[in-house]
């Protein structure tokens, strides 16, 4: 976001609010999800040192046409016998309301068929070990601590009982589908398996039929999918075992998307993935949805977008359409909510065999991300650091020792600004590369809190670059700075990383008179420059437009290779300003192809 609309933030906090009623497509309204049990199976999850464990089986009355998984929540202090009262007590209840539901319209219902249902399966339910059956005294933990060639015997019919198999705890898909943009469940969580090992399988609906469309988590609707609904059926593995199928359908239909983007041009230079010495950088702020779903966005900061685009569950298909298809090796993401990075973020791009580290702004709900190609790099290491509380770090205290401003002192210290750094190896080269991604304050009236902050990130990814370079000689070590400055070329951010050295004179030290820092100059030694230059626009909004995200990378080991060209203005002004239809931040991606020398 840019500097002008954050300052509207900060007079407008208290009007955050929950997202309110949108497109009528992106409500969240999801279906019911199914699972699959197989009929002469009993599942049980249990989590040793938990007080509870769940049972689940699936439950066949031919003569009431009954089909009905059953499940269980119990302690595991818990006699058997009461446990197999309340099984048999819930059968019971739903075998009568199923006799009633189906005679009471024809009058055929009697008592002593009645009476055969109420005592269907009573004194007839236990556990059996090896054809012995278990002592109702017994607590259900004892079941669960030994539980070897265990059935649960329900009438005539056995059940074999299986403990923490691999089990589908949640599976959603999303209220929006575009055609041409990836779909996948909006929410996964599995227990005891490995999705990466899982089935997945795509269908729609076509007429009263199901017809397989695709495999594998994601899957990309087309032209012919449009007006069809989609359902996805899950079986989930782990390296031995599988666990029962879930599926689900989606509530709305394949719709139409918004067309071509502008970032579908920009992907006509990134089809290709690089290798050898060549590897590919984005950075992009992808607009939290913490404020983008506010009434003060919505109503007074982006009023020319509409309601539904500005919805996370629509804005985040663009996002990731647009990161996929740059196929970068690297990607720093800035303004990452949690549940985006959870949910659709990891499990998308781990698909791709991205690995990553996030961390949160201190007590808010979006932080930082950094995505990497496993294929290409191994982490050494990660780490991040609250700017305000590193002011000991030897190389910056020095420069915070000389600072008289008490004000500005403050207004440094009650920041949550964090630099974050991953530290990556090259699997094809003997070079390290430290990636620092930020996001730097943004009140207009603060230049002088950014260059502290921009400072201290660069001091804190020197330390890494020193201890890496001392722990593996064999390898060059090179400094990647990249993120959302909230700062202009003409700010002294910009010449501090560029020119190495900000002179006490400089007109950002008194961009706040309250907070003047005076007879205070910064200086370095590492050579860095801007990947992508200057372009004229990295933020583009109806109240504020300029340059202000950069790929800093150091000049000794690195060269720029390719800068994917920028969106034009008149791309950019088609729908008065970003966030739009066709862009899904209020910001633009900063992509580029470096290259090692040696």
């Amino acid at each position: 976001m840019s500097i002008l609309i954050r300052n509207l933030y900060t007079k407008y906090l208290t009007s955050f609010l929950p997202i309110t009623k949108v497109h009528q497509s992106f409500y969240k309204n999801y279906s019911q999800a199914m699972m699959q049990l197989k009929m002469n199976e009993a599942i049980i999850l249990y989590e040793e040192g938990s007080k509870q464990f769940t049972m689940s089986f699936r439950y066949i009355n031919p003569e009431l046409n009954v089909d009905r998984l059953f499940n269980f929540n119990r302690q595991v202090d818990e006699p058997l016998s009461i446990f197999l009262q309340r099984i048999n007590t819930n059968i019971k209840t739903y075998n009568m309301k199923r006799y009633w539901r189906k005679h009471k319209k024809t009058n055929k219902a009697s008592n002593e068929t009645l009476e055969k249902v109420v005592n269907s399966g009573e004194n007839n339910i236990k556990f059996v070990r090896n054809e012995s059956i278990l002592d109702g005294d017994l607590t259900c933990k004892s079941l669960l601590d030994d539980f070897g060639n265990i059935k649960l015997v329900i009438s005539d019919t056995e059940y074999v009982v299986k403990q923490n198999i691999p089990y589908v705890n949640k599976i959603e898909l999303p209220s929006s589908i575009l055609v041409n943009f990836p779909t996948y469940p909006s929410k996964f969580e599995i227990t005891n398996g490995d999705k990466a090992k899982s089935i997945f399988n795509w269908y729609k609906n076509n007429k009263y039929t199901w017809v397989h469309v695709g495999h594998g988590y994601l899957y990309v609707p087309n032209e012919s999918d449009i007006g069809c609904l989609l359902k996805i059926s899950c079986e989930p593995r782990n390296e031995t075992e599988y666990g029962p199928i879930i599926e689900i359908t989606s509530n709305d239909v394949v719709q139409q998307g918004p067309g071509p983007c502008p970032f579908d041009i920009r992907h006509a230079f990134t089809r290709n993935k690089l290798s050898g010495k060549s590897f590919r950088v984005t950075s992009y702020n992808i607009l939290a949805n913490v404020y983008s779903a506010t009434s003060l966005s919505k109503e007074t900061l982006y009023p020319y977008c509409p309601h539904y685009a500005l919805s996370m569950d629509y804005r985040k298909l663009l996002i990731l359409k647009e990161l996929i298809g740059y196929n970068s090796d690297i990607i720093c993401l800035q303004e990452v909510d949690d549940n985006v990075y959870k949910y659709d973020l990891v499990p998308t791009l781990s698909e791709l065999n991205y690995g990553s580290t996030y961390n949160l702004k201190n007590d808010l709900c979006e932080g930082l991300a950094i995505f990497y190609n496993q294929e290409r790099f191994d982490q050494l290491t990660c780490d991040y650091s609250v700017i305000s509380q590193g002011i000991n770090l030897e190389e910056f205290n020095s420069v915070w020792s000389l600072i008289q401003n008490d004000n500005a002192k403050q207004t440094f210290l009650n920041r949550n600004t964090i630099v974050q750094v991953a530290v990556l190896q090259s699997k094809e080269n003997p070079e390290i590369l430290i990636i620092g991604n930020t996001h730097l304050y943004f009140r207009p009236q603060a230049d002088h809190i950014r260059l502290l902050q921009a400072y201290y990130s660069l001091v804190y990814l020197h330390t890494f670059a020193n201890k890496m370079k001392a722990e593996h000689p064999e390898c060059n070590v090179s400094i990647l700075y990249c993120g959302d400055f909230n700062s202009t070329p003409e700010n002294a951010i910009y010449q501090l990383m560029t020119q190495n050295y900000v002179p006490e004179d400089h007109t950002d030290w008194n961009s706040d008179p309250e907070e003047h820092v005076e007879n205070v100059s910064i200086k370095h030694n590492i050579n860095l420059a801007s990947a992508c230059g200057t372009p004229e626009y990295t933020n583009y909004t109806a109240t504020f437009s300029g340059c202000l995200d950069y790929i800093f990378y150091q000049l000794d080991n690195l060269q720029v290779e390719q800068v994917i060209p920028m969106p034009s203005k008149e791309e950019l002004a088609v729908h008065v300003g970003l966030p739009s239809i066709v862009f899904p931040s209020d910001h633009i991606s900063l992509c580029v192809d470096l290259k090692w020398l040696k």
